[in-house]
Formats: C-alpha cells, sequence, structure tokens
C-alpha cells in the first residue's frame, strides 16, 4: 500500500534518554511508548506491567446493586434467564456469567437470540421465554442499553432486568438515556472511567468478580477470547486481563479449548494473535452469523468429551460454510464496484445478501479501501447490515446525523450495526457521503510510524523488548519502525510476489523482507525509506536479524 504521508510523534531526545535509563528500556521503546500517549513513569510502568489485582469491580456504577440483586435471587431460588448476544463477546460473556451462577445454586438458564429470526439485543421474544420457564430476573450480557420497549415489558411483566453492555447509551442533549431496568452497568455511563473500553464479555467478567472474585479468575482463558473478538482497544485494563487469559488459551485447563485448538490444529503452546483472529474465533462467531449459537455456550461449559467434540466439529462446519457464503459474497460485492463505485468517501452496497456476513465481509473492504464502508442486506421492505471503519472515523457521529432515516442503529466508533427501510436507502448513500466529506476532511492514508530509528539502533535487545508490548491487537498494534535513506543490496525476488534484500546505513546491514512488495519500484542499489518490525528469523538451527517491511518508498531528504 502506498502511502500519501509517514509521520512519527517527534519527542525530546534528552527526555527519552531519560526514560531508557530510569526504566532500563531502549531508546526505541522509549519512543514507541510516547508516541502511544504514555508519557510519564507511573503510566509506562503500568502499561508494562498490567495487574489485574488492580481491578475494582465497584468502582463501576451499578456493579455493588447487581450482585446484590443476584446473591439475593439465588438465596431466594428466583429463577434467573441470562439473555446474551449472538457474536463471540456475547457468547463467552453468557458462559461465564451462566456457568459461575449455576455453581452458585443458581435456578439459571440463557437464551441466545437468533440473529434473522429474532434479532439483535433483548426482545419481546426473550421476554416470552422468561415467562415460559417463571423466570424473574433477567441479566442483558452485551446488549439492552438501548432496549427500552423490552424492558418496559418486562417490568409490566412483573420481571426485574439488569443491563450488563458496553455499547454506547443513548444521549439526549448530551445526557445519558437509560432504559428503566433494576441496575445498569455500562462503564461507558461513567464520565472518564478507566473501565469504558471494555468488552461486554468485560463488563460480565466485572460483575462475576463483584460476586466471585476467586472464581471469576477461572474464566479469563473466555475473558480473553471475547474481548480480542470485539477488537476493543487493549489499554491498561483490557492488557491486564488479556495478559493473564492468553496463558490458560496457550496451556487449557478449559476441555472446549483443548478441543478446538486440537480441530484447527494449533500445536504450539506459543499462541499468537494470528491463532486467534484466524483461527479460533472465527469459529466461536460463525454459528451467530449463519446458523443459531447457543450451542456455543454450552461448548464453553459442558464437561462432557463426546458432547464437546461433537459441538466442536459442528463450529468447524459452521465457519466453513460462513466462509463459502462470504467468498460468493464478496464476488458480487466485486462487480457492484466495478458498476457503481465512482470513488466516494463512503462505501454503500446492498442486495439480498445472507445479513450474518454482511460485517466480515465490510471489514475485508476496509483493509483494501481504507474507508467507512456499509453492507446492507434487503429484505422484504428492510435492509438490515453492518458498517465499518478505519481509525480516524467515527461511525456514531456518522450515523447520528442520519437517525431521521433510521429504524434503528447502535455500535461504536469503528463498527456499528443498522436497520433502515429500503426506500431512504439512496437517500441514505448520499447523505452518508456528505456528512463523511464534511466531518471528517483530514482523514489521509498515512502511515504512523511509532519511532524514527538508525540501523545501529536496531538490534536482538530491542525485538526482545518489543515483547514487553504482547499481546498486540485494537489499539496496540507491533510496532512500527521508520528508517530513512537506507541502501539497498543484493535485492532479489522470492516466492511468488516477495522482496528480500540487505538494507545498509552507515556500515549496518540488516536484512529484511517485504512480502506482497514484488511490484514495488525500487532497484539494486538505490536509496529508499523502510517502515518496519524488527524480528528474529529462525532457519535450519540459525537465527538472524530480520526486518518484516511493511511500507517502502524512495528516499526522501
Amino acid at each position: 500500500m502506498h502511502y500519501s504521508e509517514w509521520i512519527v510523534v517527534k519527542t525530546n531526545e534528552a527526555y527519552l534518554q531519560y526514560l531508557s535509563k530510569a526504566l532500563n528500556i531502549s531508546v526505541p521503546l522509549a519512543q514507541v511508548l510516547v508516541s502511544r500517549g504514555l508519557k510519564d513513569l507511573d503510566e509506562i510502568y503500568s502499561f508494562l506491567n498490567p495487574s489485574i489485582d488492580l481491578i475494582d469491580p465497584f468502582s463501576i456504577s451499578g456493579v455493588y446493586e447487581s450482585a446484590k440483586i443476584i446473591n439475593d435471587a439465588i438465596h431466594s431460588g428466583k429463577k434467573i434467564l441470562i439473555n446474551g448476544d449472538y457474536d463471540a463477546d456475547g457468547l463467552t460473556g453468557t458462559a461465564i456469567l451462566y456457568d459461575l451462577l449455576k455453581k452458585r445454586g443458581a435456578d439459571v438458564f440463557y437464551h441466545i437470540p437468533h440473529r434473522i429470526h429474532d434479532g439483535y439485543g433483548l426482545t419481546h421474544k426473550s421476554i416470552e421465554i422468561a415467562k415460559k420457564f417463571g423466570a424473574k430476573l433477567i441479566i442483558t450480557v452485551d446488549c439492552g442499553i438501548k432496549d427500552f420497549e423490552a424492558v418496559q415489558y418486562a417490568k409490566k411483566e412483573g420481571i426485574d432486568v439488569i443491563i450488563t453492555d458496553h455499547h454506547e447509551p443513548l444521549r439526549i442533549n448530551e445526557n445519558v438515556t437509560l432504559p428503566e431496568a433494576l441496575a445498569v452497568i455500562n462503564p461507558k455511563t461513567d464520565k472518564n472511567s478507566a473501565y469504558a473500553f471494555l468488552a461486554g464479555v468485560g463488563v460480565a467478567f466485572i460483575l462475576s468478580m463483584a460476586i466471585d472474585r476467586k472464581k471469576a479468575m477461572e474464566y479469563l482463558d473466555l475473558v480473553t477470547l471475547g474481548t480480542y473478538a470485539d477488537m476493543v482497544p487493549l489499554n491498561t485494563i483490557n492488557r491486564a486481563i488479556i495478559k493473564e487469559g492468553w496463558s490458560l488459551i496457550e496451556n487449557p485447563y478449559r476441555k472446549s479449548i483443548k478441543i478446538l485448538k486440537e480441530i484447527v490444529g494449533i500445536n504450539s503452546n506459543n499462541i499468537k494473535n494470528f491463532h486467534l483472529s484466524y483461527c479460533l474465533i472465527p469459529r466461536i462467531n460463525a454459528p451467530g452469523r449463519i446458523d443459531h449459537a447457543g450451542d456455543v455456550v454450552k461448548f464453553f461449559t459442558s464437561e462432557d468429551i463426546e458432547e464437546l467434540s461433537t459441538i466442536g466439529q459442528w463450529l468447524n462446519q459452521v465457519n466453513s460454510l460462513r466462509q463459502k457464503t462470504e467468498e460468493k459474497i464478496l464476488g458480487e460485492i466485486e462487480k457492484k464496484l466495478e458498476e457503481e463505485f465512482n470513488d466516494e468517501s463512503v462505501i454503500v452496497l446492498w442486495d439480498d445478501w445472507h445479513v450474518g456476513v454482511v460485517g466480515t465481509v465490510a471489514n475485508k473492504l476496509i483493509e483494501r479501501f481504507s474507508r467507512p464502508v456499509f453492507i446492507l442486506s434487503i429484505d422484504e421492505n428492510k435492509a438490515k447490515g453492518s458498517a465499518r471503519a478505519p481509525q480516524g472515523f467515527d461511525l456514531q457521529e456518522l450515523l447520528l446525523g442520519c437517525k431521521d432515516l433510521l429504524i434503528r442503529f447502535g455500535g461504536h466508533k469503528q463498527a456499528a450495526g443498522l436497520m433502515l427501510y429500503k426506500e431512504n436507502l439512496r437517500e441514505f448513500k448520499e447523505r452518508i457521503c456528505r456528512l463523511a466529506d464534511s466531518l471528517f476532511t483530514d482523514t489521509k492514508n498515512v502511515l504512523q510510524l511509532d519511532a524514527a530509528v538508525t540501523l545501529g539502533e536496531v538490534n536482538e535487545r530491542v525485538v526482545d523488548e518489543i515483547k514487553l508490548l504482547e499481546p498486540f491487537g485494537e489499539g496496540n498494534r507491533e510496532p512500527l519502525f521508520g528508517a530513512k535513506e537506507l541502501t539497498v543490496v543484493n535485492l532479489r525476488k522470492v516466492g511468488n510476489n516477495h522482496l528480500k534484500m540487505f538494507l545498509r546505513q552507515n556500515g549496518n546491514s540488516i536484512s529484511a523482507i517485504g512480502f506482497e512488495m514484488a511490484e514495488e519500484n525500487i532497484l539494486e542499489g538505490c536509496l529508499i525509506d523502510a517502515a518496519f518490525t524488527p524480528s528474529i528469523n529462525e532457519w535450519e538451527g540459525m537465527k538472524n536479524l530480520q526486518l518484516q517491511l511493511k511500507a517502502i518508498r524512495r528516499a526522501q531528504r
């Protein structure tokens, strides 16, 4: 990909030297940390040493009240329904609360809505199911914050509701407006909360900590999967959760995770973000996209090996079907883009596509076009779908500007769901493009570097230090270094479309590889600027420092 501009945060060199000495880290790592907004010693130390012991569940509004209501319900034998979302975030959160309450003696069951037949969130059907089983308390997971009508209906039927959610609440004139639930836990309703970036499963975990902190720690593997799946920023709180849970996925005690790793062929105990993003999480998400996801909760809470193996194989099969469905839709989208796309600031496409996979399709188009994408599925007189946006855009701001055209919408800055009448699609497309042009005029195709370095500063120590920043994910990507005026030596094409070379600067020479870069316009001996992540390449028992190239360009002075 070619970028209009490469930028790096400028930092006082003396201050970087101070951080380097005070924290015993290299200057390049100090620059990476400062570039990510971590500027004082305490902040940096907390980021490098995240601790789950510092999490105080009772500092979040609604947690104390909710824990008391739930404990009273358990002791009085009141039936409880957990109503969770059908994605990995909601499914893992539902599994945690269901299993924890069941083990504490609760009369508890769960309901996972069907994406197509029931729709998202707490619905009238959820209340009917609660009535059928005699539940007097409903706990939502990863939903409910905007389900005013359903909460009112539950109240009318004598059923209490506790909402646990992390989506944006309704704001009227900057004031938060909440459903009339018995209690609401959503860190986004608290001003400047350190917990505002929790996923839905993270909010459910916080409630679990308030109910039984010691027992809640056994679910950190599920919290990690759900948090990572929902692509929330990996700030200090989420890092603390994931760092603990990562080891429980690498060396699982939960039978379901052992089986899932075996099915997808992960034999290594060294789990990388690739394994979660492309192997485990898609299989957890797949049923909620094109089938019914209720058995995923059973998968995470069952101890029956035969049952787990059967569900595990089913997850694999459903994921294969999901992949084929996506490929078909992407092929159709290619044709539509050739006919309809005129380089608008926003991509808005619709057809009678499977509504369950439009979100993942939108994700793939984001990688290609670097602009907001709306993919909508037509069903009779309505269009329902998903939106995704790159950093620098705020989907909620865009959708608020079109709220008079929408039946409903919700989500986050970079991911959202929406529904509107088919007759409003053309006007919606025109308005969303105008809004994007007016609201986000400064969004360029910019390459943000974490640190500017010389090749002399890049060594094995820096590679080792990068591990201190793991796990990587949303809001905490692998560090990207930039170096200027490097001489290309021993340039050659390898594989189908890759470049391999040595880069030389002031007597220092390091091997480099650029995947899918064979078409770049560079020659042997020319000067280039390079953006890269340093790594250790292991080959036939030998270990060598190597730069993983992310972008290159002719040297610019």
